[in-house]
C-alpha cells in the first residue's frame, strides 16, 4: 500500500508552484507559444479561440481549486500537493485505454484525433458520474455537516478514491451517445470500439485501489492468498472497530454489545483479562499524522480507546500490531478479472455479426464477475434490508437489462458499420 508518491513541493525559489505561481506562469507561456504556432502555420483564427476553455479551466484549477488541497503539517505549515497512487493509475488507465482504442480505430478506418476527443469527453463524464454517485452513497457519513467550501473541497478530492465504478461507466456512457450523436458516429459500433479500452483501464483503476487501501476484501480464514494492510489503512481501522484485531467476537445488541468469545494470547486476553459475556461499549481510534521530522506520505499511526464493562482502556500505536489481519486481495482479483474481460472482448470483436454485440456481452461478463468479487469484499453493507451491496443490485440490474438487449439484437439481421479485420492485432 502506497497512498501517497510523492508531494510537489509548494515553493521553488520563493515563488508557490500552484496558485498565482510556477504553474500558472507555465500555463501562460504554453498559450502564448501555442499562438505563435497557430499564426506561423496559418491556422483558422477559430482554431485559436477553440483552445482558450481549455486554458481558462486549467488557469482556475491551478490558481484556486489546487491550492486548496495542498496538504499542510500539523503547525499550519503548506507541505505541498500529495500525488496519489489512486490517481496515478487511474490517469495510465485512461491513457492506455485510449492508446488500445486508437490501435483498434486504425483497423477499423477511425481517426486517432476521433477518439482521443471521445475519450477525453467520456472520461469527464465518467469521472463525474463516478464522484457524484459516491457522493450520494456516502453524503450522511463523509459531507453531511460540513461548510460549504469544506464541502466542496472534500467533493474534488478525487485522488485520494472515492469514484464508484458504475457511476463511472453511467456518466461515461451518457456522454459517450451525446459525442457520437453530435459528430454522427454509430453508437452500437463506437461501444463495440471503446469496450476492451474501458476494461483495460478499469484493470488500472483496481491497481490504485490497492494502493489506496480502498474496496479491500473481508478477513481470509481459509488457506487462500491473502494480504495485509498496515496500520491506519482503512482494512486495519475495519478489523479493529469489529474487534477482530483485537482477538474479539462480537454480538451486536444495542444500547452495548456483548463479547461472545475471546480468542487466548489476544490483545483483549492478555491487556484485559476480558472473557465471553463482558459487554463493549464502544473502540474508537485517533489518527496520529506524521510530524515534522518524519515522512509525509506515510500510512498514519493510531491510538486505540476500547471501553469494556465501562472501564476505557487506551492502546498506543506501539501496543497494537503493525499489520492488521489478512484479507482477501479483492483489487489483484479484480485487476485480473478486469485484464482478462479485455483481452476476451477483444478476441470476440470480429466474430460477431451485429454492432452492439460486444459490448453488451462485455457488460454482462462484468456484471456476473463484479456480483461474485461482492461477496469477498467488506467495505460496503447489504441495502434495502438485504445483504447484497449496492454494486450487486446494480449488476443484477445492469446484467439483465443487458442480456435482454442482447436477446433483441440476436433477433436483429446481421450488421456491421465498419469492415472488422479478421485478426485483430495488439
Amino acid at each position: 500500500m502506497r497512498s501517497t508518491l510523492f508531494y510537489i513541493p509548494h515553493e521553488i525559489a520563493g515563488l508557490p508552484i500552484l496558485g498565482f505561481g510556477w504553474a500558472l506562469l507555465g500555463l501562460l507561456a504554453a498559450l502564448v507559444v501555442w499562438v505563435i504556432w497557430c499564426l506561423w502555420k496559418n491556422n483558422p483564427t477559430a482554431e485559436i479561440f477553440s483552445a482558450l476553455p481549455f486554458y481558462l479551466v486549467a488557469a482556475g484549477l491551478i490558481a484556486f481549486v489546487l491550492p486548496q488541497i495542498e496538504q499542510k503539517w500539523p503547525d499550519g505549515s503548506v507541505i505541498g500537493l500529495p500525488i496519489r497512487g489512486y490517481g496515478v493509475m487511474v490517469l495510465l488507465g485512461l491513457l492506455a485505454g485510449i492508446a488500445i482504442t486508437i490501435q483498434r480505430g486504425k483497423q477499423v478506418g477511425l481517426s486517432a484525433d476521433v477518439i482521443i476527443s471521445l475519450g477525453f469527453s467520456m472520461m469527464i463524464g465518467g469521472v463525474i458520474g463516478a464522484r457524484a454517485f459516491y457522493v450520494i452513497q456516502k453524503w450522511e457519513s463523509a459531507f453531511a455537516g460540513l461548510p460549504l467550501k469544506d464541502c466542496l473541497i472534500e467533493i474534488v478530492k478525487l485522488t485520494e478514491g472515492g469514484l464508484v465504478i458504475y457511476g463511472g461507466m453511467i456518466g461515461g456512457i451518457v456522454v459517450g451517445i451525446w459525442f457520437c450523436w453530435r459528430h454522427v458516429h454509430p453508437v452500437a459500433a463506437v461501444g463495440d470500439l471503446i469496450a476492451p479500452g474501458f476494461l483495460l483501464g478499469l484493470a488500472f483503476g483496481r491497481i490504485g485501489c490497492l494502493l489506496n487501501g480502498c474496496c479491500f476484501g473481508g478477513v481470509c480464514t481459509a488457506d487462500l492468498p491473502g494480504i495485509q494492510f498496515p496500520q491506519g489503512s482503512e482494512p486495519y481501522r475495519q478489523q479493529l472497530y469489529d474487534g477482530r484485531l483485537l482477538g474479539l467476537a462480537i454480538e451486536k445488541k444495542p444500547p452495548r454489545d456483548r463479547i461472545i468469545a475471546v480468542q487466548p494470547d489476544s490483545i483483549a486476553a492478555k491487556k484485559w483479562n476480558t472473557q465471553s459475556g463482558d459487554t463493549l461499549d464502544g473502540i474508537q481510534d485517533v489518527l496520529l499524522r506524521p510530524g515534522i521530522d518524519e515522512d509525509p506520505a506515510r500510512t498514519p499511526a493510531i491510538e486505540a480507546v476500547v471501553s469494556i464493562n465501562r472501564q476505557t482502556h487506551r492502546l498506543a500505536p506501539h501496543d497494537l500490531p503493525a499489520y492488521g489481519l489478512p484479507v482477501h486481495p479483492s483489487q489483484i482479483y479484480s485487476t485480473i478479472n478486469a485484464g482478462l474481460l479485455c483481452l476476451l472482448i477483444w478476441c470476440l470483436q470480429p466474430l460477431i455479426k451485429r454492432d452492439g454485440t460486444a459490448f453488451l456481452v462485455a457488460v454482462i461478463l462484468y456484471a456476473c464477475s463484479r456480483f461474485l468479487l461482492e461477496l469477498i469484499r467488506s467495505d460496503e453493507g447489504g441495502q434495502f434490508g438485504t445483504s447484497l451491496t449496492i454494486a450487486q443490485w446494480i449488476a443484477i440490474v445492469s446484467g439483465v437489462m443487458a442480456a435482454f438487449t442482447l436477446a433483441l439484437l440476436m433477433r436483429q439481421p446481421p450488421l456491421r458499420v465498419w469492415r472488422w479485420p479478421a485478426v485483430m492485432n495488439l
